[in-house]
């Protein structure tokens, strides 16, 4: 008999702990999904920002939270619909507080269309990193999205750039 009351003793006590981590990894579901879709938001963002990068003919401007560059984008009107072909546009990424949005305009400035958010969750607002031209390289333009730690959980920074292939060729 006593050993039957030890023996459900330590099972009652397997069980509770296996119960306590169950309902633990379940209730911290939802924050790794909602971490996990930021992220892959953000990889989604750079990739767009890198080829845009890429397909860039000039950088007006720059700073560590705004980008401005006149590159091809598929679109019907630089600001307007999607489209099949690609035109000469000015695509303005500009980062504050935690939200990165894309703006997309003729390419001298004007007529900018509706700003689209395309990442949110970051740390910092310190997105851009500008190398101008020189003789023997390209401009060159660093991109680096940090994610805060949360819970404990380390921190995550995705970085990537690319030097504009297409110097001069856009209005």
């Amino acid at each position: 008999m006593p050993e039957l009351l030890v023996a459900t003793l330590l099972g009652l006590l397997v069980v509770g702990a296996a119960v306590t981590a169950f309902t633990g990894a379940i209730q911290s579901q939802p924050r790794i999904n909602s971490q996990a879709a930021a992220i892959q938001q953000a990889r989604t963002a750079m990739e767009q920002i890198t080829r845009e990068l890429r397909q860039g003919s000039s950088v007006p401007s720059a700073s560590s939270s705004q980008l401005s560059i006149v590159t091809y984008v598929h679109s019907a009107t630089c600001g307007g619909g999607s489209s099949s072909t690609s035109i000469s546009c000015r695509v303005t990424y500009s980062c504050s507080g935690a939200t990165c949005t894309r703006t997309e305009a003729k390419p001298d400035g004007t007529s900018p269309g509706p700003a689209v958010q395309v990442v949110s969750g970051l740390s910092s607002s310190n997105v851009f990193a500008y190398t101008a031209p020189t003789s023997t390289a390209p401009a060159y333009v660093g991109v680096s999205l940090a994610f805060p730690a949360k819970d404990g959980s380390d921190a995550i920074t995705l970085a990537d750039g690319a030097a504009l292939r297409n110097p001069g060729s856009g209005s």
